[in-house]
């Protein structure tokens, strides 16, 4: 059928992991998102004009699609007013927060193109290493509503919130008294009203959240004999604006924001196509200086930072556990479960290649795509003097836009080298 013509109906976002798959945790499971086109792939042939490849299932009219590459887990997906994904998202490359690592809240566009942290992945944010998970919005004050928990693997604890549109730490709100009691699977209203799953002891019920007081209100159901979870209300929702990230139509093109050639994106053949990232100043960071992982061992300037090193991660896929130790590397900085490449982590890394970078701090480059990834900014010496710690990826045929370490666009300093010598250089040069 040609576009516009297709009924129209949703994809399903749903999370899974596959046998056999080990996290740094050493939990048998790393789940990911995946798109479910129940069109076999007529729903994105609608949004954008032509299908993008997938894992095909003919016989019941599927395609799915794999949007998100994360050697730990993406989890608890749900959809935004503004037509992102919204979910969460364990980040434990390395020794993060003590080797504990974090559970940040993320948003990604359907189609996996443009994943950024939301909330709780960086140092000093409220909460530190515990789980951030069921996150929802309100409709009046937009609150990101979640459940925080004491340890990351918890699917219960207490009720905090931060703003959606200013999420830092001066928004930050514990919802929940310490009535002694657990929460799960908040579900907001646009009433402003909110559904709660609460128990106090051990039988989890459904509640009217109690703003006022900070606890769970009115009893809207209880079965003695189950615990009941995941209200969901039926009533008109709001219609997500999609967001379009494609371009080119059926020509299997190029987005905005990448740089490739066309001859390039056809001769690669998905899945492995490639796709393109560039970064306006590797030197601008808030970060401070220290002898940890995630803080820089020296500060920086234009010229300093000669090239980027990109490592990939690669998934455990390993079902006998007892092959490795845990707590083999407990000596080392960071805690038990911090060494990269050792019987302590359930990843291993390998290099992808490595970038030169310009004198404005610049650096543009082509990689694999649907590949995680992360960088290290290195100097002169060639030693690494920042490192990355979120796991990255790159759709087919995409490109992604960086615009310094932990230093975003609404601080008003992200996008002032526009003009980057390694943009121009990509285009121009003809070494």
């Amino acid at each position: 059928k040609e576009r516009g013509t297709v009924e129209k109906t949703g994809f399903i976002i749903f999370a899974g992991s596959p046998d056999g798959v080990m996290d740094e945790f050493h939990n048998p499971y790393a789940y990911n998102l995946f798109r479910l086109d129940t069109q076999g792939g007529h729903v994105t042939e609608r949004i954008t004009g032509h299908v993008l490849s997938g894992i095909e299932f003919p016989s019941i009219n599927t395609t799915i699609d794999q949007i998100t590459y994360n050697i730990s887990s993406n989890f608890d997906p749900t959809t935004t007013p503004d037509g992102n994904i919204l979910f969460s998202s364990t980040q434990a490359n390395g020794s993060r927060a003590g080797g504990k690592g974090r559970v940040m809240l993320c948003v990604d566009n359907w189609d996996g193109a443009y994943p950024r942290p939301i909330y709780g992945n960086c140092e000093g944010e409220v909460g530190g290493a515990s789980g951030r998970s069921q996150a929802k919005i309100t409709s009046g004050d937009r609150r990101l509503v979640y459940v925080e928990s004491p340890y990351m693997n918890w699917g219960v604890g207490q009720l905090a919130s931060v703003s959606w549109d200013a999420p830092y730490n001066k928004t930050y709100e514990r919802l929940t008294k310490d009535d002694g009691g657990l929460y799960r699977s908040p579900y907001p209203l646009p009433d402003d009203r909110m559904l709660v799953s609460y128990a106090e002891r051990g039988d989890f019920g459904i509640y009217w959240f109690d703003f006022k007081n900070g606890k769970a209100g009115e009893l809207v159901h209880n079965d003695p004999e189950w615990n009941d979870h995941q209200p969901a209300p039926i009533y008109v929702k709001y219609r997500p604006r999609w967001i379009n990230t494609f371009t080119a139509g059926k020509n299997l093109g190029v987005t905005t924001v990448t740089y490739q050639p066309f001859d390039q994106v056809k001769v690669e053949g998905y899945p492995h196509s490639w796709a393109t990232w560039i970064c306006f100043d590797t030197t601008l960071t808030d970060i401070p200086v220290g002898p940890y992982p995630h803080q820089k061992a020296k500060d920086t300037k234009r010229g300093d930072v000669k090239a980027v090193r990109i490592v990939e991660g690669t998934q455990c896929v390993e079902p006998d556990a007892s092959r490795f130790k845990v707590g083999a590397g407990s000596h080392l900085l960071g805690g038990c479960r911090s060494s990269s490449n050792s019987g302590t982590a359930f990843q291993q890394r390998r290099i992808i290649g490595y970038q030169y970078v310009e004198d404005d701090g610049s650096v543009v480059t082509s990689q694999t795509a649907d590949t995680p990834y992360y960088i290290q900014n290195l100097d002169e010496r060639g030693m690494a003097v920042q490192t990355a710690l979120v796991w990255a990826y790159l759709r087919p045929y995409h490109g992604r836009i960086c615009s310094g370490c932990h230093d975003g666009s609404y601080r008003g300093r992200a996008f002032q080298n526009q003009h980057a010598k390694a943009l121009y250089n990509w285009w121009y040069d003809d070494r």
